[in-house]
Formats: C-alpha cells, sequence, structure tokens
C-alpha cells in the first residue's frame, strides 16, 4: 500500500535539498523514484550529493519508461534494492536502461516478465506496426557468443529482432562491438540493428548521460528508423539536464 503521506515528506525534503529547482526531465525522474513500492521507507539521515545521486540514479530510468505496466517487475525489484540503499542487479538493470533509451526515442516498449540472456527481454512496436523482439546483453556476451561466433538469431527468434548492448565497464567499446556484429548483418537478415549504449551515471545531480552507438542493417527484412535508435553514423551522447 502506497504511504502518501510519508512520500510527501520524502518529496518535500527532496526538493529541498536541492540547489535549484528540477528540470522537467528532473522532476520525472524524481517522481519515477516515488513511485517504486514502498520507497516510503528509505528514510536516510541526510539528503546531500551521494543520495541525491542515487535518487536520480534510480529514478531517471523509470521516468523515462513512464507508466508502463509491463515494467512493475523491474520496479518491483528496484524498490527492494531501495529499501537497503543498494543498486538493482546488473542483468535486470541493463534492461531497465535498454526500455528506458528506447521509450525515450519513442518506441513502444514491452518488457517480458522474467529476463532471460537467449530469449528478448522486451519487445517494441514501430510505427508502422511491426514488432521486434530486443535482446539486452553485456559487451563480454556480444563480443564472444552470439551472432559474432553462433552464426545468426534466425533459429531462435521467429521475428525480427534488435540487439542492445550495454558496454559501460568495457572501456568505452562501441565502435569495436558495432564492427563486430555488423558481420553478422550478412547471414542475419532478421537482425534489424545493434545499438551500444553506456550508462554515464557518475555521482552528480547536474545531469545524466547515455554514450550510445547505433549500427542499421542493410540487409535488414525490416527497417529500423534511425531516430527509435537515437540516430545512426557514429557515437553520440544522450545528455539530459536534471535541475533548471
Amino acid at each position: 500500500m502506497r504511504n502518501t503521506y510519508n512520500i510527501g515528506l520524502l518529496r518535500r525534503r527532496l526538493l529541498d535539498a536541492l540547489p535549484r529547482p528540477p528540470s522537467v526531465v528532473g522532476e520525472a525522474a524524481i517522481e519515477g523514484f516515488l513511485s517504486l513500492p514502498g520507497v516510503s521507507a528509505w528514510s536516510p539521515n541526510r539528503l546531500g550529493l551521494k543520495e541525491l545521486s542515487y535518487i536520480f540514479d534510480i529514478g531517471l530510468p523509470f521516468g523515462l519508461i513512464g507508466d508502463n505496466v509491463s515494467s512493475k517487475a523491474y520496479a518491483m525489484h528496484a524498490a527492494d534494492c531501495v529499501h537497503d540503499g543498494r543498486y538493482p542487479d546488473d542483468d535486470r538493470w541493463r534492461i531497465v536502461h535498454a526500455g528506458a533509451l528506447l521509450s525515450r526515442w519513442g518506441a513502444a516498449a514491452q518488457f517480458k516478465a522474467e529476463p532471460a540472456e537467449w530469449a528478448p527481454q522486451i519487445e517494441v512496436q514501430l510505427p508502422d506496426g511491426e514488432m521486434l523482439d530486443v535482446y539486452v546483453w553485456k559487451a563480454a556476451t556480444a563480443l564472444l557468443t552470439g551472432p559474432v561466433k553462433g552464426g545468426s538469431f534466425d533459429e531462435q527468434s521467429p521475428r525480427s529482432h534488435l540487439l542492445l548492448i550495454d558496454v559501460r565497464g568495457t572501456g568505452s567499446r562501441h565502435e569495436e562491438i558495432s564492427a563486430t556484429l555488423a558481420e553478422a548483418f550478412v547471414r542475419s537478415e532478421r537482425l534489424s540493428a545493434v545499438l551500444s549504449f553506456e550508462p554515464r551515471f557518475w555521482i552528480g545531480i547536474e545531469q545524466k548521460e547515455w554514450l550510445h552507438l547505433a549500427r542499421l542493417n542493410p540487409n535488414a527484412t525490416v527497417a529500423v528508423p534511425a531516430e527509435l535508435l537515437g540516430g545512426d553514423h557514429g557515437r553520440h551522447a544522450l545528455r539530459l539536464p536534471l535541475l533548471t
């Protein structure tokens, strides 16, 4: 049950602790955090830079995802972690980040209930109504397995699909991963595109950002608009200011 009184107190504490009012995106991030089940039980003694940054780290992805019923299981897991001041586990959290980016760029993302590396974790609907499966991998998996070493996804996925790769902690290997996976385009026409992304959520409350690089498959059965992957042709940065 949502404790609206305690949520109100936490919101007031949070806003009072900020040096400036939140931006529109910052407000969405705050509400994304406060919407987590049971978050009112999180009551740190002080709200300093570290605690405020943590709120934005957790809240921003859910703020971008918005009111999406399919993300409930991920929100529940994040809420359990917030009780202890922890971050969600990497396997789930990279899926949340992937869904947040797709949602930010206008894709209608639906999360699968049970994340699994070798099954699609998200599905998206394109503007023309076409449905695509979305696989979210860590960089090591992308470089050592899957379409690089194991052929294509075509035996595993009956639909066209996207591959999103979290390169956090890999020395920013966007270009290497993109170039390597592009080799799979020739033999995997149902692999529509590859997107590498790197959350750069360092301690701070001015902004959060993702570096990202998309490569579209010129041989794809289903073409994906570049704008739904944050653009094409090189590395980009999505920087979101959190304060006015």
